[in-house]
């Protein structure tokens, strides 16, 4: 049995289910837990990899929800004896040093059925927590993609509908208008959707993306939170190698959420990107797929 997918990303459980798995969704959300262990050998048993560098993940609370989207910084397997101090502080719960964990670990994973000495291999799972998540699109998303797509700036670089009409929102929470995939941007404590993130393609391994954010959700990294879930959505179900995504040489603020979102600048692109009326040079902004 394969690690549950959940929006479309495979899922994460945290501690065991009822108050322990309640405290700990409570310690990421809430708190600052960052990091999280697991036996290398339920990997192995569930046939299913070790979380990479820039995965997604879906976390889920006791009804198996997913409630908040982490992002993986950095993953270290180890022996239990070798698992560091800073993991220990990292995992912030309540362990303050390496023999801290391994006394509450081996108490936890004892009590579970698992035989635990100092050579078993343990996974070290770093993570940040994203503040938007991204789910499909539902009928009721037109009301709030109409009034987005009034904004002048949505107008000036991108390419929806002029004037843009409750018809056409409502088509495009149908049909994506033509893309692969349409998702919603989310903000994960709220669910109050603030934008939109798609796949409009995948040719010769690149996977182009496009997205945009409503006024109201602007200045809080959504659409960087939205590419980093994208290119995990693409690693897993496309075979492309490279994310790619077409910006306005003009559009400063763009080009610099890409960037954050872990984006390299590889140079103009043959097409161009709207800027208003005009077409201006399109550069291309690249991540590997992942």
């Amino acid at each position: 049995m394969s690690f549950p997918v959940v929006d479309s990303l495979r899922s994460i459980e945290f501690g065991t289910p009822g108050e322990s798995r309640a405290r700990l969704v409570d310690f990421i959300i809430n708190g600052n837990k960052r990091a999280t262990a697991g036996l290398l050998h339920d990997y192995t048993k569930e046939g299913e990899p070790v979380e990479h560098v820039g995965e997604c993940l879906s976390m889920v609370d006791n009804d198996g929800k997913h409630v908040a989207t982490l992002h993986v910084t950095r993953v270290e397997v180890t022996r239990f004896a070798d698992v560091p101090d800073e993991f220990a502080l990292a995992e912030a719960e309540g362990d303050l040093n390496a023999a801290d964990f391994r006394t509450s670990h081996l108490e936890y994973w004892t009590r579970a059925g698992e035989e635990i000495a100092d050579d078993t291999r343990v996974v070290q799972v770093y993570f940040d927590l994203l503040s938007h998540r991204l789910r499909e699109l539902q009928p009721n998303d037109a009301e709030w993609i109409h009034r987005a797509c009034q904004d002048t700036d949505i107008q000036r670089w991108t390419t929806v509908p002029r004037p843009y009409t409750r018809e056409h929102a409502e088509s495009f929470v149908v049909d994506h208008g033509g893309e692969l995939a349409a998702y919603a941007i989310v903000t994960a404590l709220t669910n109050e959707p603030v934008g939109v993130a798609g796949l409009h393609h995948v040719r010769d391994g690149v996977a182009s993306v496009g997205y945009w954010v409503a006024p109201w959700g602007r200045g809080h990294r959504a659409a960087a939170n939205a590419l980093r879930v994208l290119r995990t959505l693409i690693h897993r179900n496309t075979e492309a190698h490279t994310v790619r995504a077409l910006i306005a040489e003009t559009n400063v603020s763009s080009r610099r959420t890409a960037e954050r979102a872990g984006f390299t600048m590889a140079g103009p692109d043959s097409d161009t990107c709207p800027d208003g009326t005009n077409q201006v040079v399109a550069l291309r902004y690249e991540s590997a797929a992942r």
